[in-house]
This record gives C-alpha cells, sequence and structure tokens, in this order.
C-alpha cells in the first residue's frame, strides 16, 4: 500500500468516506442515498463534492488550454488531439514537477477547508472524489500507465491531504459511463482512465463495487462495504 495517501492524519479525519470513480458511475447520487440511510439512524453525514476546481492556476490553466486548441470545449469536440497535445507538453520532468506542486498545494487547501466546514457538525464526511480521482487525470496528461501510478502517489504532498477512514471505487465501463453521462462526455476519455482507477484501488486498498448493477443494488453494496466507518459515526454520535 502506497505511503503518502495513507500517512495518519489530524484527529478526527477517520470520519472521511471517499467515493471515487468515472464519470457517470452514479457517485453523487450514491453520496446522497447514503447521507439520506444514515441520517434515518440519527447520523448526519456531510457531502463534500471534493473534486480539484483550478483558482489561483485558472489563468494559467485557461492560456494553455488557448495555446492547445482552438476547438472550444476540446475535451468532448477535439478530445484525443487535445490530449496528445497535452501529453507533448509535459513530457519535461521540470513542467511535470512544478505543474504537480502547483496542483498537490492548491487542491490541498481546498479540500482541507471543504472538510473544515463539516467538523464540528456533521458526525462524518462523504467525499464525491477525492485526490486519488485528481491522480489519475494527471496520469492521464503525463501519458502515464498504470504501473507508474505508484511514482505519482509517492510525492510527499499528498500528506497534506487527511486520510480517509475508506474509500470506495465504483467501477463501470467507459461505453456505460459515457452513455450515463449524456453530455458529450467521450468514451475514449473514460477508457484512458478505467484501468488507472483499478490499480489506484489496488495501491491504496479501496473496496471495487461493480457500478452497472441498479441504483438501489449498488447503494446496497457500499452500505455493506461501509458497515466498520459507519459504526465508528454511531460511536462519536454516543
Amino acid at each position: 500500500m502506497i505511503r503518502s495517501v495513507f500517512k495518519p492524519g489530524p484527529a478526527g479525519t477517520g470520519r472521511i468516506l471517499v467515493l471515487s470513480g468515472l464519470d457517470g458511475t452514479g457517485k453523487s447520487t450514491q453520496a446522497e442515498i447514503l447521507a439520506g440511510r444514515l441520517a434515518s439512524e440519527g447520523v448526519v453525514a456531510g457531502i463534500v463534492w471534493n473534486r480539484w476546481k483550478p483558482i489561483a492556476t485558472a489563468p494559467l490553466i485557461n492560456l494553455a488550454r488557448r495555446r492547445l486548441s482552438a476547438v472550444s470545449d476540446a475535451r468532448i469536440a477535439d478530445y484525443r488531439n487535445f490530449t496528445e497535445s497535452k501529453k507533448k507538453k509535459m513530457r519535461s520532468p521540470a513542467k511535470r514537477a512544478a505543474w504537480q506542486t502547483m496542483v498537490w498545494i492548491e487542491y490541498a487547501v481546498e479540500v482541507n477547508i471543504r472538510l473544515s466546514r463539516h467538523r464540528c457538525r456533521s458526525h462524518g464526511v462523504i467525499c464525491d472524489r477525492y485526490v486519488y480521482d485528481t491522480v489519475v487525470d494527471m496520469a492521464v496528461n503525463f501519458s502515464m500507465g498504470p504501473e507508474a501510478l505508484r511514482e505519482l502517489c509517492e510525492n510527499r504532498l499528498l500528506d497534506l491531504f487527511p486520510v480517509p477512514s475508506r474509500a470506495i471505487l465504483i467501477d463501470i465501463d467507459p461505453r456505460t459511463g459515457a452513455e450515463r453521462k449524456k453530455d458529450g462526455t467521450p468514451e475514449e476519455y473514460l477508457a484512458d482512465r478505467r484501468e488507472l482507477y483499478l490499480e489506484m484501488a489496488r495501491l491504496t486498498g479501496a473496496a471495487v463495487i461493480d457500478g452497472r448493477g441498479s441504483v438501489e443494488e449498488i447503494a446496497g453494496r457500499i452500505w455493506d462495504e461501509t458497515g466498520d466507518w459507519r459504526s465508528s459515526l454511531l460511536e462519536k454520535r454516543e
């Protein structure tokens, strides 16, 4: 199991549950269902959409996008050319190191602020996406296969992220994910990430749940996989 992402965190961080996976897996829906079911048992669980949102780095990213592609919303309309252009720009080890430093510092600040808002008013927190998803995106941009993920995960700046008590990967095939999204997300975009997600789950010890069933079936599997985490929240409530 990798060191950085599971370094012991500050007191209270064991309340965190992470739902991770490709776009279209239903993470947001499952987070709502789980929080509602916990509420029926008297447990308050906050939900945090924890994707990295560029703020300080936004001007740099927008400039890079304009240089990489003349197509607006290139991820959908020109995905393959846009992705290959990003990979070429990120071949330099110096650029990769600088990019990781900027992303992890900014993202860690965002995550810690979001989680702090729930520290006093919730027994636990359900994260819809987490640092694992961003590592996967970074691996794609760096032309890294699953075998190279450990290298990214050993970055010491990942120690800035609170340690989740439990992580769950909801896994679906790229075609199903693209059909569910209905926003033009290319199947290629999801296919580039699936094996990386599965390797990420292996490295972190995350549970892998088949996301092809009904919403109710997936919710039941998540409930079964979170028994220890839910018990810890009940103890905190008492």
